[in-house]
């Protein structure tokens, strides 16, 4: 038995039927040429057996209604029928109809009675392809977690198959022995323990509260200032999920020619399409969208685990110059980077703990659209495998990686690179946001304004 972390409990807490709080990947993969009749079905047998080799898909909520003093305890009546579903798409299988299934399996939230965990086998895309769409409650992993199960599963060897007597079980992940409000104490008893934590972020606060006085816009947002937007409303049960495929090779090229990193473009991408979304939706903020940028504290070799901290950098959605949006960008995610930097990575989690614990408690008691929003939308950008991957001999063409949205954040853009490509996904609630299907293709408009630009 293992009690709960702080963070996982809080993420239990956080859900309701209007607010799920799991993590999916929704896979593109081609089966191979000498497929066998039945490889399907044998595959999805192979998904039913995942729970050999990852722990934590064998475990469930030992009190999944009250939460109180709960824990994960080993699952007493596995069946893999609860988990594994396999279903074909009506012909002729477009992508949009694998959308809208996808979008619609993304609003459930999974059954607490078993282990929290499902996967989707959806046949019927043209070309010989077919879809995994796989989701797990975000207590049990992260998407950087998500990604090491890939990596576990998957090979760079088209001829390889599953054989669970050579795959290593992945080891489950550690989890601090008290629950979510413990967690609460725990957090502000660190700060005060923690040498030197409270001075940096003390500092921290300063320029940034010194940067908002001067109106310094290249530097990151105090918290709790960032504009009201179609984004930071209360959400509802429904969600919808859009892709879109960007070229890395293009990505790199713009970060080399304007001495920047990948995310900085990817920031301006975004911002350029969100300005255009917003503006055609009549609701442009007259201030600058606000991303809350995943920033790894990770370090030459490093224990694994959550090491992470937040960078808080204005989208830019005011600027319609996109050479100067990057401009903007970069200047803000550079000294946001030194801010980072100059603090010990425990103060720089602190910082990150410091805008999660309001957002837990505006949450949970109903008051996280009365306020301003710390942030208006997260932006993560996950590196996956420069190799072609395998699975049973199917290649994988393309993997979307689909989070969580909730009131007062109801956008989630993140994105996974992949071979020589960049895979976008966006997770939203369509009540609140009219037309966001069309995101996908204002983010590869926004990178092509760009090229276009930086040509010039």
């Amino acid at each position: 038995m293992q009690k709960l972390s702080f963070q996982d409990s809080a993420f239990l807490k956080l859900e309701s039927d209007r607010r799920p709080f799991h993590v999916a990947g929704l896979m593109i993969l081609k089966m191979p040429d000498d497929a066998a009749t039945g490889y399907l079905r044998r595959l999805a047998h192979h998904c039913g057996r995942l729970n050999e080799i990852w722990p934590a898909f064998d475990r469930q909520l030992r009190d999944p209604e009250t939460l109180k003093n709960t824990a994960w305890v080993d699952a007493e009546d596995y069946d893999p029928s609860r988990h594994v579903f396999h279903y074909a798409l009506p012909q002729p299988g477009r992508m949009s109809d694998l959308l809208s299934l996808v979008s619609a399996a993304h609003e459930r939230c999974l059954n607490r009675s078993r282990p929290l965990w499902e996967i989707h086998l959806i046949e019927g895309l043209p070309g010989n392809r077919f879809a995994l769409y796989c989701k797990v409650h975000h207590a049990v992993v992260d998407g950087v977690g998500a990604l090491r199960m890939v990596d576990a599963l998957f090979t760079t060897d088209p001829d390889a198959r599953i054989d669970y007597r050579r795959v290593k079980p992945l080891a489950a992940a550690h989890h601090e022995t008290h629950g979510m409000f413990d967690g609460v104490g725990r957090v502000g008893k660190s700060l005060l323990k923690q040498y030197g934590a409270l001075p940096q972020l003390g500092n921290l606060f300063a320029h940034m509260g010194a940067d908002a006085w001067r109106g310094v816009s290249e530097a990151m947002t105090l918290p709790f200032t960032a504009p009201h937007s179609l984004f930071n409303e209360e959400v509802d049960a429904r969600r919808r999920v859009v892709i879109a495929d960007l070229s890395l090779g293009q990505v790199r090229k713009l970060a080399r020619d304007f001495d920047c990193t990948v995310n900085d473009i990817l920031l301006s991408v975004c911002g350029g399409a969100l300005r255009r979304y917003l503006i055609e939706q009549n609701a442009l903020p007259r201030k600058s969208m606000v991303a809350g940028v995943p920033v790894s504290l990770k370090r030459g070799g490093s224990a694994d685990g959550n090491q992470l901290s937040f960078i808080l950098c204005p989208f830019f959605t005011g600027e319609p110059d996109p050479v100067k949006r990057v401009e903007r960008v970069r200047k803000t995610t550079r000294k946001a980077k030194r801010e980072l930097a100059a603090m010990s990575p425990t103060a720089s989690q602190d910082f990150a703990n410091m805008l999660l614990m309001p957002t837990i408690i505006l949450t949970l008691s109903g008051n996280a659209t009365r306020v301003n929003p710390v942030l208006n939308a997260i932006f993560s950008n996950v590196p996956g495998s420069r190799d072609t991957l395998y699975l049973e001999g199917a290649e994988l063409q393309a993997i979307y990686p689909l989070s969580v949205v909730t009131d007062g954040m109801g956008l989630n853009l993140t994105v996974v690179s992949y071979r020589n490509k960049l895979c976008f996904a966006v997770t939203s609630c369509p009540t609140l946001q009219p037309g966001i299907d069309q995101l996908g293709r204002y983010l590869k408009e926004s990178l092509k304004a760009l090229r276009e630009a930086a040509a010039e």
